[in-house]
């Protein structure tokens, strides 16, 4: 899967559009095939460092998202969450 990443704080050239693997929903997540994403003021915090935020490296940009649920961790219960649903966070 291609993403925009980043391994340590500073301005738009510590940014790289990499493959990084497929990632695996745990327990409680659910996996978003994502058709739409967009950058907000989180992910430029995050890039830059703010103070009292923990960024975990490498950091995957993007925390605004659409799309279409592909997998389901064990624990997800409730409704509007099955395979193939739509969802946007």
């Amino acid at each position: 899967m291609k993403a925009v990443v980043f391994d340590e704080h500073g301005g738009t050239d510590v940014l790289q559009y990499t493959d990084i693997p497929d990632p695996e929903p745990g327990p409680y997540e659910v996996l978003i095939e994502v058709k739409a994403a967009g950058a907000n003021f989180n992910d430029i915090w995050a890039r830059r460092g703010m103070p009292g935020m923990k960024v975990i490296f490498p950091h995957v940009s993007g925390s605004d998202v659409a799309g279409v649920v592909r997998a389901i961790g064990s624990e997800v219960s409730g409704t509007g969450f099955g395979s193939g649903s739509g969802m946007s966070v």
